[in-house]
């Protein structure tokens, strides 16, 4: 019984190993160019060394005032 446990196990692997063969797949130059592209296209906050300072009010993390700008402690 433990023998054609192990070797269900086996197949069973061989079968997902297998499929994942299969799966269609890009080259790595080719995802590099998608990433390249997909950085240049959004903007990222967190490097203003590349994109420059970021306005208070186009900065997605910053709080952005609401009323009259008072605060209840």
């Amino acid at each position: 019984m433990p023998t054609e446990m192990r070797l269900q196990r086996q197949l069973e692997h061989n079968k997902k190993l297998r499929e994942q063969y299969e799966r269609d797949r890009i080259s790595v130059s080719q995802a590099s160019i998608l990433l390249i592209q997909f950085c240049q296209a959004r903007r990222d906050m967190f490097i203003p060394t590349v994109w420059g300072e970021v306005d208070k009010k186009d900065d997605p993390f910053e709080v952005q005032p609401t009323g009259c700008g008072c605060s209840i402690m």
